[in-house]
């Protein structure tokens, strides 16, 4: 008969605790089976698949210090206590009574001063975790849970969309969010609205209410503008000034818009920490265009049936016009140079390919199975220089592989920290306090950065935002204290936001990246516009020179801009403003300066712009490229 490795008169005291506040908890409850000498049992806060926060403060040994766990039982039972605070943050206790603890058991638990994590989390797990000599480990199944609630008001994230045209209405999409970004579910108050042009004047708006149905998030629409130009509003509450992100008008209605997404995360589905239908729920109160979940292909993590349920929820959610999600999962073979790749699927037509299958475990496999299905998938790179799953890029296919994740919260894949690299790929590091590092170590892997791909020729445009496990991705990126970087966002210029001129848009590398800020860029050579492929034997001017232009307007002040030809800055620009625009001429030959295809009989030029942001954030446009067959 197996055993019931439940408890029962669980208690625990308070049943909600605000986020990143010391609190005093206490639990107790009665275990039903019994504990023999040289078991344990661990009282995790933080580790594991699916419980992903930045808990800090756990420890046995001085009741002077924070984080101090006592443990009693009704038995006085003797058991050793052994700390971990790392990745984990928990109290393993080892039973060393010669008779071990019998079912019936009441264990009594009084935790103080313990720093509660940064991220809002409904019946968060105090994990319990029991292991008999030699066995694995066992999960008791209905742990002690505790609410983690917002903190007060903080501020408000205004929103709009990026671009629109003169004689459109728009709507505006509004947050109201704690220190931490978590939303104020609770939050009322009135709200003034002002518009302000791109010379700073403002105008009224109007007045909004924001009532507690809300639910943390208002939206409302606005009257089209008459003047083009760049914009953005300002939202005055409880005395305080907040700015959305700044948004284009344009006169002629325009061919393309602006739209934000966010397409690589996980839900405990595979390791992240919310489930499917919460992630979702965040994510489009995150004010975005389109996004998805992208679980683990390994058989153990996600399993067919879980990849079901997630299309039918891609499906609930999608609606052209409103919110775009596709199906993405992310293949991963990692330690071996293989990478780490997330796939889309366009339709229902492409299988999914699992990395724990012998005919899939290599890029090269892979490539050769999805290779019938070009044009319908697409494989992104994901961390490709950092260490542990790393890419070699030996292996490439450019109809299925167009884009490439620059920047997750792994940090820059571009180039090497040896080169400057202000973001480089990082591990991740667990610590709180002034001694404390923010950041885990530096590893990365040589050769397996993005310009390690483009100097093969190989046409990557770039995406950025994800790996987020914590499935709370709010209006901007999140610092969680983990070790690693604050997630990123990315963009697409779309002909319309549905599902084909997303997916169009993504094929085609209409596309660009940032660390967060909603930074409006557009770069050009003459007519083409990032993502293109300019054939120079159809345009034979460029041989001797080639127009390159963009334009940026940001949230935040622009500190640098970088023209990158062929992974060397051509030009810099310190502005320290917010817009900036300009033209530069390359009278370099193209013969000159041209590099060699490492598969194709293909001599080409490659240029992207390379943004340096207020406060250590980046962008990077999608490369343009020239190409000139040696083909005869």
């Amino acid at each position: 008969m197996q055993t019931d490795y439940t408890l029962k008169n669980v208690l625990v005291n308070p049943k909600s605790v605000i986020v990143r506040t010391n609190c005093d908890i206490t639990l107790s409850f009665i275990i039903e089976f019994d504990l023999p000498q040289d078991s344990s049992i661990f009282f995790r806060l933080r580790g594991g698949r699916n419980n992903k926060n930045d808990w800090y403060c756990l420890q046995p040994y001085d009741p002077k210090l924070d984080g101090y766990f006592v443990l009693k039982t009704s038995t006085q039972s003797k058991m050793i206590p052994i700390l971990f605070n790392g990745k984990e943050l928990g109290i393993k206790y080892i039973v060393v009574e010669n008779n071990g603890i019998e079912a019936g058991t009441q264990f009594n638990i009084e935790l103080y001063g313990t720093l509660a994590q940064s991220l809002v989390e409904k019946s968060k797990k105090i994990e319990i975790i029991i292991q008999f000599h030699n066995q694995k480990p066992i999960n008791i199944q209905n742990p002690p849970t505790i609410d983690i609630i917002h903190n007060k008001f903080h501020h408000l994230t205004l929103i709009c969309p990026s671009t629109i045209s003169v004689n459109e209405d728009f709507e505006i999409f509004v947050r109201a969010e704690d220190k931490y970004k978590n939303l104020i579910k609770n939050f009322d108050s009135e709200i003034e609205f002002y518009l302000s042009d791109q010379l700073k004047k403002q105008f009224p708006l109007s007045s909004q209410v924001f009532l507690k149905d809300d639910k943390g998030v208002l939206k409302f629409s606005v009257n089209s503008l008459s003047k083009e130009g760049y914009y953005s509003i300002t939202g005055i509450c409880k005395g305080n000034k907040f700015r959305s992100n700044p948004f284009l008008c344009e006169e002629k209605p325009v061919n393309k818009k602006l739209y934000w997404g966010f397409i690589h995360a996980h839900t405990n589905k595979s390791d992240g920490m919310l489930d499917l239908n919460d992630f979702f729920i965040n994510l489009l109160n995150a004010g975005l265009d389109f996004g998805t979940t992208t679980e683990h292909d390994h058989e153990w993590e996600t399993l067919d049936e879980d990849y079901a349920e997630i299309k039918r929820k891609i499906k609930d959610v999608h609606e052209d016009g409103k919110f775009v999600s596709l199906f993405g999962y992310e293949w991963g073979y990692w330690y071996t140079g293989h990478g780490d790749i997330c796939i889309y699927h366009y339709d229902e037509t492409v299988p999914i390919l699992r990395s724990d299958t012998n005919k899939y475990n290599s890029t090269a496999k892979l490539i050769k199975n999805l290779k019938p299905f070009a044009g319908k998938v697409l494989m992104i790179g994901h961390h490709t220089a950092l260490r542990s799953g790393y890419r070699n890029w030996d292996s490439f296919d450019n109809s299925l592989e167009r884009l490439v994740e620059i920047y997750s919260t792994w940090g820059n894949q571009e180039y090497s920290s040896n080169d400057g690299n202000p973001l480089p790929p990082r591990y991740k590091f667990f610590g709180y306090g002034p001694n404390a590092r923010k950041r885990g170590a530096i590893l990365e892997k040589s050769g397996s950065f993005v310009q390690d791909a483009l100097k093969k020729g190989y046409k990557l445009g770039f995406t950025a935002g994800g790996d987020d496990h914590f499935g709370v991705y709010p209006s901007g990126s999140i610092d969680p204290d983990n070790g690693i970087y604050p997630l990123g966002i990315m963009a697409v210029w779309a002909k319309s936001l549905t599902k084909r001129d997303i997916w169009n848009a993504l094929f085609n590398r209409k596309c660009y990246g940032t660390t967060g800020p909603r930074i409006i860029i557009k770069f050009f050579i003459e007519k083409y516009s990032m993502g293109d492929i300019i054939n120079i034997e159809k345009n034979a001017e460029m041989e001797e020179e080639r127009s390159i232009k963009f334009s940026l307007v940001s949230p935040i002040d622009i500190e640098k801009i970088e023209i990158i030809r062929n992974n060397d800055p051509l030009i810099s620009y310190t502005p320290e403003s917010e817009t900036f625009n300009a033209v530069h001429v390359d009278k370099e030959l193209f013969n000159d300066i041209a590099l060699d295809h490492s598969q194709e009989p293909e001599k080409f030029v490659f240029y992207y712009l390379r943004i340096r942001l207020q406060g250590n954030n980046m962008a990077w446009s999608s490369p343009i490229w020239i190409i000139k067959s040696q083909i005869t």
